[in-house]
């Protein structure tokens, strides 16, 4: 077990770049595999132990994972087979990802202890990937034809998305700024990080980061520092915007109108599907099913398979049903990893994030998010 979350740990800065194309918009990442190892190996302990950490959050993921495939199964008659083994993988990815909360009891104390060490150096590379992205690449138009956006003049790093790589950027602030030690050499790493969550120009980023770093700050009483922050914050974006190039422009309305587009049409659905939704995550499907898009369009996008807000993702895949389940969970884990105030932070900023974009579901940030949740509840245990 520890040496898959060794390999989990240090395959998170490669981001999407790694992806290997095993289906039609079926894409698998290292993260995926040894996330997927890890359920398994996870499994077999529960089995031949019987001893279940955290029982009421196991319930509560596995009843909205449950929710997830009874929608599948409602709605597979509007699925070809293909199609519904596509959306059932996506659910089967989700709950390996959630195996990792239950599955870092099984480490070693000292091998826990550990693990925050490594996810830091592991921040570390991706911020790294990021200045060399930025400087040598810095923009993704020759990648158009495969459904990436160009992203000019922005930072993105190995996500190739800047939106996706300032809410990993916040994670990884918040992680290195609460365990920094007595050297000032360590302050040199949040500096290069914050300056690095600025070039990506990611709104969704500094709203993550301002509601994040603010609850950081004042429960531990650092006020202070708040003002400092939010000074910092102001002074940044007034020297890293160009209000002459649209994407680098915080003003910008194009994507803010992209992204409310997105959400009528996720309400939409969630209304013609209010108990059950469309199917976990049968999403792509069901926009095609009612004309928001096309099997055309949707072969070479890398976002039709759900929608910027993950809250109303949730409502069109599994209704109200897997809604009320998901956020119980989530409610749980808040409840559980309060005293954990880096913890806290970095899980209340996610789910703010997870307004704007879809970042709750994204394999690198849910490994992130369930491994700091894990190492917390194990402490408490």
């Amino acid at each position: 077990m520890n040496i898959l979350f060794n390999l989990l740990v240090f395959s998170l800065p490669f981001g999407v770049v790694l992806r290997l194309g095993v289906a039609p918009n079926v894409y698998l990442y290292p993260q995926d595999i040894f996330a997927g190892l890890i359920f398994i190996t996870f499994l077999v302990h529960l089995i031949s132990k019987r001893k279940l950490p955290e029982k009421k959050i196991f319930i509560l993921a596995s009843m909205f994972v449950s929710a997830g495939f009874i929608s599948l199964l409602i709605n597979s008659s509007h699925l070809q087979i293909r199609e519904f083994a596509t959306a059932l993988a996506y659910l089967v990815r989700y709950a390996s990802y959630i195996s990792i909360i239950f599955a870092v009891p099984m480490l070693k104390q000292n091998e826990r202890s550990s693990i925050l060490k490594k996810l830091m150096i592991a921040g570390l590379v991706f911020v790294f990937f990021g200045f060399i992205q930025y400087f040598y690449y810095p923009n993704l138009r020759n990648l158009y034809y495969l459904g990436w956006d160009e992203h000019l003049g922005r930072l993105f790093s190995t996500m190739l998305d800047p939106n996706f790589a300032g809410a990993f950027l916040v994670l990884i602030l918040i992680l290195v700024t609460g365990n920094l030690g007595k050297s000032r050499l360590l302050l040199l790493f949040p500096l290069l990080t914050l300056i690095a969550i600025f070039l990506t120009h990611s709104r969704s980023a500094l709203i993550m980061l301002v509601v994040a770093g603010s609850i950081f700050l004042i429960t531990n009483k650092l006020y202070k520092q708040a003002i400092v922050f939010v000074a910092v914050l102001i002074l940044g974006l007034v020297v890293f915007s160009n209000t002459n190039i649209e994407g680098l422009n915080p003003l910008r309305i194009a994507s803010s109108e992209a992204r409310i587009k997105s959400a009528e049409q996720a309400i939409e659905i969630f209304r013609k599907n209010p108990i059950f939704g469309v199917g976990f995550n049968a999403y792509r499907y069901a926009q095609i099913r009612y004309g928001f898009s096309d099997s055309d369009k949707t072969k070479l996008s890398n976002s039709d398979a759900g929608t910027d807000n993950s809250y109303l993702f949730v409502l069109a895949t599994t209704g109200v049903v897997g809604f009320l389940f998901f956020l119980e969970f989530w409610i749980n884990i808040l409840k559980r990893i309060y005293s954990d105030r880096v913890v806290f932070a970095s899980v209340i900023g996610i789910l703010v994030n997870t307004l704007f974009i879809n970042s709750i579901f994204l394999t690198v940030i849910m490994a992130w998010i369930f491994i700091l949740a894990g190492v917390t509840l194990s402490k408490k245990q």
